[in-house]
């Protein structure tokens, strides 16, 4: 079994990634456990707190009004630096392709994951390459 953090304050992008999870899970003949967060706030907790085979993060959440809130990029700085995730493997999801943004994901060992050309199928097929890679 698998256990992924996917981690978007969007509830249909959520649906959209769990589905392709599903996918991933039937490519590779294993279970797949999802762990979804819904702010910033709670990411951090479960990134610093609990070990995941890949987590899937979220650039912008909008939860600005609880304190503590952190974007993405910080969320993806932090998971590097500190707790029990550092070397798990995290796919960043944005609306945003700018060149800024893909090379601090390169930076921080992530890979970009485009918004806004997300197939369902493609998207199952890189996560189960990773997460074959991650178990090699």
């Amino acid at each position: 079994m698998y256990k992924v953090l996917l981690a978007d304050d969007e509830e249909g992008q959520r649906k959209a990634l769990a589905f392709a999870l599903e996918e991933t899970g039937k490519q590779i003949g294993q279970r797949v456990q999802i762990v979804e967060a819904e702010t910033s706030v709670k990411t951090r907790n479960l990134i610093s707190n609990e070990k995941f085979d890949l987590i899937i993060l979220d650039n912008e959440f909008k939860d600005e009004h609880i304190p503590g809130h952190l974007p993405g990029i910080a969320l993806l700085q932090l998971a590097r630096k500190e707790g029990v995730n550092m070397k798990t493997p995290i796919f960043f999801c944005s609306a945003d392709t700018y060149d800024g943004l893909k090379t601090m994901t390169d930076r921080f060992l992530a890979v970009l994951l485009p918004k806004s050309h997300f197939d369902i199928d493609n998207v199952a097929t890189l996560i189960a390459a990773q997460l074959r890679k991650g178990k090699s």
